[in-house]
């Protein structure tokens, strides 16, 4: 029974749950050149991520074999945050190569009032679809102290912390 859910349920989720990460990539095409506000909410494909591991722990949990445990779950939301974790690197990674070209070609673009540029709103936008991820892992009952692809999330999000952290704050200020 441990080497059956283990190897084959354990395997057959993590695949599911991978599988929306490809989104990761089409964040930065949202925002490039199209003068589009900066997102206020994570991205749809976010939510559908821990999805399959949320509707078969609903579903099975009562015939949950005891010996089991959550290992089961904590494996499954460790493999695809690594996987998640190394997505947004990649994109980070690109966005700063495209954000410094056009920087030396002098046409970086701004959004209108000349705010944020679309490389800052696809790190606020990380930020944001990191925050929903984190919450979607405490819904299935893993900490993501304990998740060390979580924490890189975190790392790589910090960026887009600091920009909402800086429009909550503006927005703040206009409301008083």
């Amino acid at each position: 029974i441990d080497r059956a859910w283990n190897e084959l349920i354990v395997n057959i989720l993590t695949t599911k749950c991978s599988a929306p990460l490809a989104a990761v990539k089409g964040v930065a095409a949202t925002y490039r050149m199209t003068n589009r506000p900066p997102p206020k909410q994570a991205s749809p494909f976010v939510a559908t991520i821990l999805r399959p591991l949320e509707e078969f722990n609903k579903e099975f949990s009562s015939r949950t074999p005891e010996k089991i445990g959550n290992r089961w779950k904590q494996h499954i939301v460790v493999t695809v945050s690594d996987s998640y974790a190394a997505a947004v690197e990649d994109l980070i990674e690109t966005v700063q190569r495209t954000e410094a070209t056009l920087q030396n070609r002098g046409t970086r673009r701004k959004a209108a009032g000349g705010r944020m540029s679309d490389g800052e709103k696809v790190k606020l936008q990380l930020f944001l679809d990191y925050q929903a991820f984190e919450d979607h892992t405490l819904q299935v009952g893993v900490d993501p102290k304990t998740v060390i692809g979580i924490s890189k999330l975190q790392e790589l999000t910090a960026p887009g912390k600091a920009l909402f952290e800086r429009i909550s704050e503006e927005g703040s200020a206009i409301n008083r």
